[in-house]
């Protein structure tokens, strides 16, 4: 069984999911909480409600959105997730706030440069964004590259953690 909250940040509506094993998801802001609950109910067939259980993280979340120092530590359940997924967040987690990497910089940590492609692939599986952050990852060129809740997205957690200016 999974438990659900959505809650309000200074960004929009945002969605966090845990099963019994950890954080399983995050659902990244949107303008509606009708929204939030609609991408949910594509990935779960059966969500309880539970306000409680997420105090800590909407916490956390909302100082990270007003641009406080934050560390997630909360255990993340990554179950159906492959091992490649897995050494490619593993990597991503490593990339300090306010840097970002390559796909291909990726790529090398995992010994084969020629997989960015498969990189990006993994990186938009991420079920945990910003805890996971893929967005620090940007294409060689120096382009943002895609993002699963859209570039303009990734453009204001990058701004929110200092790398971009405008």
């Amino acid at each position: 069984m999974f438990r659900y909250t959505i809650f309000k940040t200074s960004y929009g509506h945002m969605g966090a999911v845990a099963s019994e094993s950890g954080l399983h998801m995050v659902v990244l802001p949107k303008k509606k909480p009708a929204e939030v609950k609609a991408e949910l109910e594509i990935r779960y067939v059966e969500l309880v409600r539970d306000e409680n259980k997420f105090k800590n993280i909407i916490n956390k979340f909302n100082n990270y959105f007003d641009g406080k120092q934050i560390k997630f530590t909360e255990i993340m359940d990554l179950s159906g997730s492959t091992p490649f997924e897995l050494k490619v967040w593993d990597i991503t987690m490593g990339i300090p706030k306010g840097e970002v990497r390559s796909y291909e910089w990726v790529a090398r940590q995992l010994g084969n440069p020629a997989e960015a492609r498969a990189v990006g692939q993994a990186l938009g599986r991420n079920r945990l964004p910003i805890i996971i952050p893929c967005h620090r990852v940007i294409k060689k060129e120096g382009d943002l590259g895609g993002f699963s809740a859209g570039v303009q997205m990734k453009r204001i957690l990058l701004k929110i953690e200092g790398y971009l200016i405008c």
